[in-house]
């Protein structure tokens, strides 16, 4: 009898466990619940949501290595910029020369570092400007100022112990033959008024200018030197007499050529003359 109940006792346990497995494999295999369709938009929407999120933070992560490389690329081209160099030697001679080298110097500071450092009193004026690129080797400092200021337009004034820096801009008159100076004037009309311009601001600096001259048809012209002599030598080659010479035709009408209108309006211009005899004359020149 007891074996009979071990028996059944076994047999009831192993009915439980395997009732138990299935309800669990069943809870999990199982067909799916439907969900009510309000919490199904729902569902949708936070997965969405989700995945949207998922596709953004690749963009954003790219979007900051990009703005990350071009700082580093503005960075590098900063470093790498060069910078102003200004270096001036004393060299072992009897005489006081000195090496010299610059690259991309603002005059102004050139000329303050010079009055600093080697005891010069130099007074430069408000209106000079620009850099300069040099290299000297032997040479007096005097001797590299006055080559400096030459070829940056400059004029060095000595007064005693002070040295006076300031633009090399001169004044000159020219007087016309030919034409009137008047001409080489335009009158524009703008919002603030009526300006007179002149087609040689064109040949002149920034810091240029022309103006009528008190002489009887002149121009008066202010600017540096090189500047002075291109307008010059423009105002040499406009400034010419103007021939003209009178052609008898033999075989063509003299509207054909200029045409009937210039020719009626010609002869309008024209005073009419009294009958001569004799001759045509065939031609004349002036």
């Amino acid at each position: 009898m007891k074996n009979w109940r071990i028996a059944i006792i076994l047999i009831l346990i192993l009915l439980f466990t395997a009732n138990y497995k299935i309800g669990l494999v069943f809870s999990q295999d199982g067909p799916k619940k439907e969900l009510p369709p309000e919490a199904a938009k729902a569902e949708a929407e936070v997965k969405g949501g989700e995945a949207k999120k998922k596709e953004e933070k690749p963009a954003a992560e790219e979007g900051k290595k990009e703005e990350k490389g071009k700082e580093k690329e503005e960075v590098k081209k900063t470093i790498t910029a060069p910078a102003p160099v200004l270096e001036i030697k004393r060299l072992e001679a009897e005489q006081p020369l000195y090496s010299i080298e610059l690259r991309d110097v603002e005059l102004v500071d050139l000329f303050r570092v010079v009055a600093h450092d080697y005891n010069f009193n130099i007074l430069v004026d408000k209106e000079v400007s620009g850099k300069i690129t040099a290299s000297f080797t032997s040479i007096t400092l005097e001797e590299a100022m006055d080559g400096i200021a030459e070829i940056s337009n400059l004029i060095l004034q000595k007064e005693g112990s002070m040295i006076k820096v300031s633009p090399n801009l001169i004044t000159k008159t020219f007087v016309l033959k030919y034409i009137e100076a008047k001409k080489l004037f335009i009158q524009t009309t703008t919002g603030t008024g009526t300006k007179q311009t002149s087609i040689i601001y064109d040949l002149l600096s920034d810091k240029g200018k022309v103006l009528l001259g008190t002489q009887p048809n002149s121009i008066m012209v202010i600017d540096y030197p090189s500047n002075i002599a291109r307008v010059e030598e423009y105002l040499r080659v406009i400034d010419q007499r103007m021939a003209s010479r009178v052609f008898k035709l033999k075989f063509l009408k003299a509207s054909e050529i200029v045409g009937e209108t210039s020719a009626t309006t010609t002869s309008a211009a024209m005073p009419t003359a009294a009958p001569t005899t004799g001759a045509p004359t065939a031609g004349a020149g002036k």
